[in-house]
């Protein structure tokens, strides 16, 4: 089987499968990531918003329990970091919906905000010193100085595209812009939970398969003069082997993301309450901006009801509001209040509920599981 389901993918990071465990941030454990490598497939670790020492210390609790290759996801930061006073600028209309939920709540108002993330050169040194093998990133491209760093120490870049144009940005493929900058594509459509990973805004967004058959097509063009072979990872609502297996056979992707399902595992840090909404909950998940400032999608609750009702106008970029919600949310999430945690989701929670037994199996069965509805699914 192993050799049956390889891909230029599973190739070129030495894994078995062309599964990949998405770095859904705040749900991966070190537990869940050396749970899905030891398994076969790529455990990622979310570790965008933690702080350098909690990644170091995360990063070597993973790497006590496998010996296999293992991804830490990073976020691209803006071209400009919100100074102190551009952090506490008045933003009335949310500011207004913030302090009522805080009231709501009986919190204060912060009187000072903080950036969600540590400075992006610190998180890289972490990585460059506990020789992480693979990196995945959104929201953009990573700087070229920190480019050249990771490429220089051998590790593997994994860049996320959720329009055609950005997959060929990142693979050097752009006329424009013709400079690599990544190693392998994750294809993230519109069915995708949690941030999405534009970078640029007046590109058409996609469904995951209309999405990797654009950018495989667009690839095919390119690189037929180029000579580059870039791998294609989908990603979005998929929820089982069936799925996995469409998105390699019939639109051509060299692996696939997988959140939700590997959020239902028996290792992940999903809260409680968030696991039980995606398991029961018939609401459709949508997409916001008032929770964080960049669009994400998610189940709708009070508090995206609330910030939803503000125009697109009213909420600060991604680094300030997000600044801004973060003690909301760090109140919320501990107590179960799922009316004001970040109930970030794919389209198909439901269906990964169903594939984890009602979010019972732990990683490695689901790893197994998917390679073998995989196999059954090619050879059909």
């Amino acid at each position: 089987m192993n050799s049956t389901l390889a891909t230029a993918f599973t190739r070129a990071i030495n894994i078995k499968y062309p599964v990949v465990q998405a770095p859904c941030a705040g749900h991966t454990s070190a537990d869940l990531v050396a749970a899905v490598s030891n398994a076969g497939a790529l455990g990622s670790l979310g570790a965008a918003m933690m702080p350098v020492d909690a990644m170091r210390s995360t990063i070597r609790a993973i790497k006590e329990k496998t010996t296999q290759p293992f991804s830490v996801n990073l976020f691209c930061r803006a071209a400009h970091t919100p100074t102190a006073d551009e952090l506490h600028q008045e933003y009335p209309n949310a500011d207004a919906v913030l302090d009522q939920i805080r009231n709501d709540l009986k919190i204060p108002t912060p009187t000072k905000y903080l950036l969600r993330s540590p400075p992006l050169d610190e998180q890289i040194s972490v990585i460059l010193e506990e020789k992480v093998p693979v990196v995945s990133f959104t929201f953009g491209v990573l700087p070229d100085n920190e480019l050249q760093r990771l490429w220089s120490a051998g590790v593997y870049l994994i860049g996320t595209a959720t329009s055609v144009k950005e997959a060929m940005v990142l693979a050097g493929l752009d006329e424009a812009d013709p400079t690599r900058k990544a190693d392998a594509i994750v294809a993230q459509g519109l069915e995708a939970g949690g941030h999405r990973g534009t970078f640029l805004f007046d590109e058409q967004q996609l469904s995951t398969r209309e999405l990797t058959k654009g950018v495989y097509e667009a690839f095919q063009r390119q690189q037929s003069s180029t000579k580059i072979s870039v791998p294609i990872l989908a990603a979005g609502g998929l929820s089982s082997g069936a799925d996995v297996a469409e998105l390699l056979y019939k639109f051509h992707a060299d692996g696939a993301v997988l959140g939700s399902l590997f959020m239902l595992s028996k290792e992940s840090s999903t809260p409680p309450v968030h696991r039980q909404i995606m398991i029961e909950s018939d609401a459709q998940t949508r997409l916001t901006r008032g929770l964080s400032g960049r669009y994400a999608r998610g189940y709708p609750n009070a508090f995206m009801d609330k910030m939803d009702k503000l125009s697109d106008a009213d909420i600060p970029s991604y680094d300030i509001h997000s600044a801004r919600t973060k003690d909301i949310v760090g109140y919320a999430a501990p107590k179960g209040m799922s009316d004001y945690m970040m109930l970030w989701s794919g389209t198909n929670a439901r269906s990964a509920g169903q594939y984890t037994d009602q979010g019972t199996l732990p990683a490695a069965t689901l790893v197994a599981k998917l390679a073998e509805d995989i196999f059954k699914e090619q050879q059909q």
